[in-house]
């Protein structure tokens, strides 16, 4: 990324804007990945969403439903962007990623139009929950929407980058599903997601919890106020959360979606910023070593 920024012969417009419209076309005209946004949107926000918001009635004063709204988002977004990164495989396997890498096109502008087509795909694919938000009653703004796109294209940009690495070290087509996987699952239930790090959960049945239980409950940083329970979760489980980038940019949205945050956001625009930085060297080193055998 220095070296792109020293050296403006690394940058190419036309180069940049090839490769972001072969990912973005390619997208539309994959109707398989518009049709798993949508069911995992239906799955996560509407089934589970008010399957388990029967028992929990709230969390921090907003249903379930509403909690985990930027939640699929994020999942939208982790899943296209390993997608996008997928292609990579394909594209290796029949040789094109090498006319590509032998080309005169610069390496630093292949690598930003393949990340920021993969990272445009993640917010076309994260903004499918957001048709969902009248339903569980989450009123949308101009300026809460726009932040949230930012957020998504920080975010599939990072993560694009960071299956671009992963797919460059597969030989083949059968082994991307399950570390794709792998990277997406630990990111997306360990970023407060479904879970705050700390807050009021209110549920069924809170009032009659008997003191002994109550008793238990408080050893493990629950406690029992009213209608509802304070939960802290373990120290060394929110120690990884607040380790996890995508923490961050899900905080991000959060607070852009419902005015909601419990991590800094100073750290979180910081993290938003860097991150995707730091993905894009690395892919791009990634495909300068491929270039080179």
């Amino acid at each position: 990324m220095i070296w792109a920024a020293v050296n403006p012969d690394a940058i190419d417009p036309r180069v940049i804007a090839a490769i972001w419209r072969r990912e973005v076309t390619g997208y539309l005209r994959d109707r398989a990945q518009i049709f798993g946004g949508v069911s995992r949107t239906v799955l996560w926000l509407v089934i589970l969403g008010f399957g388990l918001g029967a028992t929990l009635r709230e969390i921090e004063g907003y249903t379930y439903s509403q909690y985990i709204l930027p939640g699929v988002m994020v999942l939208n977004v982790l899943f296209a962007s390993m997608q996008s990164a997928f292609a990579l495989v394909y594209d290796r396997r029949h040789g094109l990623l090498r006319q590509v890498l032998v080309s005169p096109a610069p390496l630093a502008s292949v690598t930003l139009g393949k990340l920021a087509g993969g990272a445009s795909v993640g917010v076309i694919q994260g903004s499918i929950p957001l048709l969902f938000a009248p339903l569980v009653g989450v009123p949308l703004s101009l300026p809460g929407v726009l932040a949230a796109w930012a957020v998504m294209f920080s975010m599939g940009f990072a993560l694009t980058g960071v299956g671009v690495v992963i797919a460059l070290r597969l030989k083949g087509l059968q082994g991307f599903g399950s570390l794709s996987n792998g990277v997406i699952q630990p990111l997306y239930f360990l970023s407060g997601s479904i879970f705050p790090l700390k807050g009021i959960v209110g549920g069924i049945g809170f009032l009659d919890i008997p003191q002994s239980l109550r008793d238990q409950l408080r050893d493990h940083g629950i406690y029992a106020i009213g209608g509802g329970w304070v939960v802290e979760l373990p120290l060394w489980l929110e120690a990884i959360v607040r380790v996890n980038p995508i923490s961050y940019q899900l905080d991000l949205m959060r607070s852009a979606l419902l005015g909601f945050h419990q991590l800094p956001q100073g750290l979180a625009l910081a993290v938003a910023a860097g991150v995707p930085l730091v993905s894009l060297a690395a892919a791009t080193w990634s495909l300068g070593r491929i270039g080179k055998d």
